[in-house]
């Protein structure tokens, strides 16, 4: 007989390659309840709202947030080009006094919904100070999940020379991969709960889908190139990093793979420790993209692909809890051997306008 055993079970790399990057921006967290918080820079788009419009010569004019205005603001409208100085804001009213034409541009109608731009403020030589504005920082936060996976041998089978080596080893390595696994299902697919029904608490993290919820582009079906520019890349880059990682569903690997021929190159780098990425380099940025297949499965999820900016995604252990092998905890008088994986742990997900997912793909 032959001397090592055939395990039917996933490839474990590709969760690995995805804990490995998380981990490399791990934090530890000091509470199982994990916060952090989120900014962002002034609005700088907004629009008319009135549904009969705006004559060229009304200098009174209903925005939707006139809050994101300042006196001296320059405005513009994009789809008749004439530029407006703000003068005056009420923002009760949600109403800003402009001069209209503030440019070359002569002044002209404005319809309902019409976007405006502020395009910068414009101010007099020795002038004072503008009215100070700035955004609210908003708080976030997730929870720590406990993770464990026991495995354990009888007395007698620890003692005994089975084909494949020592069965307390062949367990351990198959454990380790199951907890890894549990890890990144949780870390996909998690919603955060906070359990006291109990006698004790119990948590579980949200996941990356509970948190992604911005830059959602069905597919549909068919998914082509021109179709996966323009509702992905050119969004998924439009903020954060110009690399992003792609988790993709085998449907999706091969639907890239037929329309970016000879454009997917492995990334040595990454090869050399271990890790199996693909590089996908379109002019918005480069993705690098890791079969997920075997988490990304099934009717739904086997057509989706999760785009994630790596520098806002976080593996978050509690202190003293990251993964650890707890050794010998059966019972006082069992006639076994029993060890643990346990991890206690969240994932992080800041800023969901730099991530993406892409759903429905068929073909």
């Amino acid at each position: 007989m032959s001397d090592t055993i055939g395990l039917l079970q996933p490839n474990a790399e590709p969760f690995m390659s995805f804990m490995k990057i998380a981990k490399r921006n791990t934090e530890v967290a000091n509470n199982p309840k994990f916060e952090w918080m989120e900014d962002d820079l002034l609005p700088r788009w907004d629009a008319i709202n009135a549904g009969a419009g705006y004559a060229s010569g009304i200098t009174a004019l209903v925005v939707d947030n006139a809050n994101y205005f300042s006196v001296n603001d320059v405005v513009k409208v994009p789809r008749t080009a004439e530029v407006m100085l703000v003068t005056a804001i009420n923002t009760g009213t949600q109403t800003l006094t402009v001069i209209r034409g503030y440019g070359l541009t002569a002044a002209a109608a404005l319809v309902d919904n019409d976007p405006l731009i502020i395009i910068g403020n414009a101010n007099q030589e020795g002038s004072g100070t503008r009215e100070l504005k700035s955004t609210q920082e908003v708080p976030k936060f997730n929870l720590t999940q406990i993770f464990k996976t026991p495995f354990g041998v009888t007395g007698t089978e620890n003692a005994t020379k089975m084909y494949g080596g020592k069965d307390l080893s062949y367990q351990q390595a198959k454990a380790g991969v199951q907890h890894k696994i549990d890890i990144a299902r949780a870390y996909m697919y998690g919603e955060r709960k906070l359990d006291t029904t109990g006698s004790k608490p119990m948590r579980t993290t949200g996941g990356l889908l509970s948190f992604l919820t911005k830059n959602n582009y069905d597919a549909g079906g068919q998914l082509t190139q021109t179709e996966f520019d323009n509702n992905i890349s050119e969004v998924v880059f439009k903020y954060g990093s110009k690399n992003k990682i792609m988790l993709a569903s085998a449907r999706l690997l091969s639907v890239i793979n037929g329309w970016a021929m000879n454009k997917l190159q492995i990334n040595q780098e990454a090869k050399s420790f271990g890790l199996e990425i693909f590089e996908y380099v379109t002019p918005f940025g480069k993705y690098s993209i890791m079969n997920y297949q075997h988490i990304l499965e099934g009717a739904v999820y086997g057509g989706y692909g999760v785009i994630l900016d790596p520098a806002n995604v976080k593996h978050r252990p509690l202190a003293g809890r990251d993964t650890k092998l707890e050794t010998n905890i059966q019972a006082n008088d069992s006639d076994s051997r029993v060890d643990q994986y346990i991890t206690e742990a969240g994932v992080e997900v800041r800023l969901p306008d730099t991530h993406a997912v892409l759903t429905g793909v068929a073909s």
